[in-house]
This record gives structure tokens, C-alpha cells and sequence, in this order.
């Protein structure tokens, strides 16, 4: 059976202001239990859900900050889980860093045991920006990081970068941008437009001076203007890569093929079943010390879910919605039912287009994709 592996790595310098991601401040005792406790963990998956020989596609270190972790912890991750799979030749192996805690001896390192990919979560390259969003790092240390001779080993370089942000003008966007695709290492964007989630710092404040919804569109066409000026494919609404160096792991996702999440709060799906483990790191640690699967949520895919994810997943992507695809896994035509009168709308304004088999949202439908999702799923 061939698999993608996710590992949530919950530990951070400290909580930015839009993070609504899982995460705890960095204890050098924790993360050796929690390292401990990945490797248990993969045993007990595989024994109750029946893989038998999985082979590795894709393996995805993210977080919280993995690369905070010491050398010495990953060298005890690669010793206690990482040679105990069986990794594809061909295997894409990704590692999410963080400017401030990446140094070239972490990346030899990370090379040496098989590492293929890194991601830097720079988000900004403007230091008031950075500020604001609580980020612990500099604009030169990402620069220093993102230019560091020590890249030069690994397949694949990207960056994590995030727009109309408080205070963020199409300006102080244009500038970064110009910075962050003109780096000769970087082959993967991801671009994100900021979320405010209500349970977040930003999602409690009153007083934040984001840009007009007008401005953020301009910078989203500005984003997928300049990508293509430099040779970055859009592959998916907020990811773009130079040739040969799309991001599979997340390509995975979008095509609903088998994945095992590792760690608290990572999801998993193998075809039915989807589950999520326990989010609180210590009860996590405990569960699977206890030989118990630390799963919190489980749920069985059923015709209707898939129905919706899949119209969710797909339209996300350039290449669209498969319609054969789609009647091969739902047994129901796409162009049916209530979707007929939606999506004649949808080509009269030129937000969707048809090219059979395949249904794709338009550049101008890219920018109203929840929206469209919403009223097709």
C-alpha cells in the first residue's frame, strides 16, 4: 500500500497572533517524550487499521516549528521511527522551518538522513509586519536563511508567505514579493490570504487596520500576475512552483489518496475512515504510553461527504474537477441535479469553464472560491 505520512510537531518559540494551529511553548523533556511517543504511535496505526508493507510516498514534518527541535532529538527521530519505514525511492520528504531556528547544521544533518524539502515559514519580509503578526524572527534573519549555501543540497526550496495583513500595503506586498521570487533557491511558494479565527489573539482584537477588500484582491492578482512572470505554475489557489517542484505531499490531500497523521491533533484518512488524535500534547503522550490510539474524532466517509470534498478539493486546483473521476467515485454525474442551473450561471460570467472532462474555475472564480464551493456542494 502506498502512503503519505504527516507528523505534527506541536512546539513553538511562542504563539503568533493569527495562529490557530496546535502548538505549546518549546520543553526540551516534552518534545524527547513526545519523539518517544511518535514511534509507538505508528505501530499502533498500523497494526489496528491492517497496513501491511506501507510504502512512504510522502513525509511531512510541520507544526508548530519542527525545526525548533535539537539534533540531537533529530537524530533520535530518524533512529526511532524514520528507519523503521519503508521509504519509496523517490521519496519527497518535507521539513517546515522557521527562520530563527534553522541553521546549516540542522540542514546537513537533515540531508544526510534523506531530507528532500524545505519550507520556510517566512510570512513577511517587511519587519513592522512581522511585528504585528508575532512572528520571532527578522526580515534579514529570513533572508540570511533563505540565502544560506546550505539549501543548495535539497531538492526543493519553498517559502510560506501571507497577504492583507494589518498595516500591509499593495506596496510593502509588491516589495515582497519581488524579494521573495528573485531568491535563486526558491522553487514553491505558498500564499495565503489572512484568516482571522475568533479564538486566536487577532480574532479577540477590536482595533486591527486591515487592508480594504478591494486591496487584498489586488494583491491576490498581483501574486498570480508576478508568479507567472517568473515561471511559478499555479498548481493550487494558494500554491505555485516552478516546474517539477510542486509540493506531492500536499498533492495527496487534493486527491483524497491515504495519509497517516502523527502527533496531536493530526488528521488522518484512509478510504473510508478519517480520524484526529488527541490535541493536548501530554494527553497524547500518555494515550499511546498507555498502548491506547490517540484518537479524539473518527468519521466514516459516506457517499455525500465525498460528493462535497471532492467538488471542495479540486476546484482548488487549476486543473479543476475530473468529471469521469468524479462519476467513477460518487456514481452520480457532476453536471446534475441542482449543480445544472449553478454552473450555466457560473460560465455565463466567465467564472468557470468547461473542457471536457474537466470542470476549472477561472482566474476571477479562483478569487471566489468558498463562495462557488459553497453553492455546488
Amino acid at each position: 500500500m502506498n502512503i503519505s505520512i504527516y507528523i505534527h510537531t506541536p512546539f513553538c518559540v511562542k504563539k503568533c497572533g493569527y495562529c490557530d494551529f496546535y502548538s505549546v511553548p518549546n520543553e526540551e523533556s516534552l518534545a524527547d517524550d513526545f519523539i518517544s511517543a511518535l514511534e509507538k504511535e505508528w505501530s499502533l496505526v498500523r497494526k489496528e487499521m491492517n497496513l501491511e508493507n506501507p510504502v512512504i510516498q510522502t513525509l511531512f514534518f510541520g507544526g508548530g516549528t519542527p525545526s525548533i527541535l535539537s539534533i540531537k532529538q533529530w537524530e533520535t527521530i530518524n533512529r526511532l521511527l524514520i528507519k523503521k519505514l519503508t521509504l519509496a525511492d523517490d521519496v519527497e520528504w518535507t521539513i517546515e522551518c522557521n527562520p530563527e531556528s534553522f541553521s546549516a547544521e540542522k540542514a546537513e544533518l537533515w540531508q544526510s538522513m534523506g531530507v528532500t524539502r524545505l519550507t520556510f515559514g517566512v510570512q513577511s519580509l517587511n519587519d513592522k509586519e512581522l511585528r504585528i503578526l508575532g512572528r520571532p524572527h527578522s526580515a534579514e534573519q529570513a533572508l540570511l536563511a533563505i540565502n544560506s549555501p546550505a539549501l543548495r543540497h535539497f531538492n526543493s526550496v519553498g517559502l510560506d508567505l501571507m497577504y492583507g495583513l494589518p498595516d500591509q500595503t499593495l506596496g510593502s506586498f509588491e516589495k515582497m514579493l519581488n524579494a521573495a521570487l528573485s531568491a535563486p533557491i526558491v522553487r514553491h511558494l505558498s500564499a495565503y490570504e489572512l484568516t482571522i479565527c475568533k479564538n486566536t489573539p487577532f480574532g479577540k482584537a477590536r482595533n486591527l487596520s486591515l487592508p480594504h477588500e478591494e486591496t487584498v484582491c489586488d494583491m491576490a492578482r498581483m501574486l498570480f500576475r508576478k508568479c507567472r512572470e517568473k515561471g511559478f505554475e499555479r498548481y493550487e489557489i494558494s500554491n505555485f512552483a516552478k516546474p517539477g517542484h510542486r509540493c506531492r505531499h500536499n498533492e495527496a490531500y487534493w486527491d483524497h489518496s491515504p495519509y497517516v497523521g502523527l502527533g496531536p491533533g493530526a488528521h488522518s484518512y484512509v478510504h473510508p475512515n478519517r480520524w484526529a488524535n488527541e490535541g493536548d500534547v501530554k494527553r497524547y503522550i500518555s494515550m499511546v504510553n498507555d498502548n491506547h490510539r490517540p484518537v479524539d474524532f473518527s468519521e466514516t466517509i459516506d457517499k455525500d461527504k465525498l460528493v462535497s470534498e471532492m467538488i471542495l478539493l479540486r476546484l482548488r486546483t487549476p486543473g479543476g474537477l475530473n468529471e469521469d473521476v468524479f462519476r467513477m467515485k460518487t456514481g452520480e454525474d457532476f453536471y446534475s441535479g441542482k449543480r445544472n442551473k449553478v454552473l450555466d450561471e457560473l460560465q455565463q460570467v466567465k467564472l468557470i469553464i468547461h473542457e471536457k472532462p474537466r470542470w476549472m474555475l477561472t482566474e476571477d472564480g479562483m478569487l471566489l472560491t468558498d463562495t462557488i464551493v459553497k453553492k455546488l456542494a
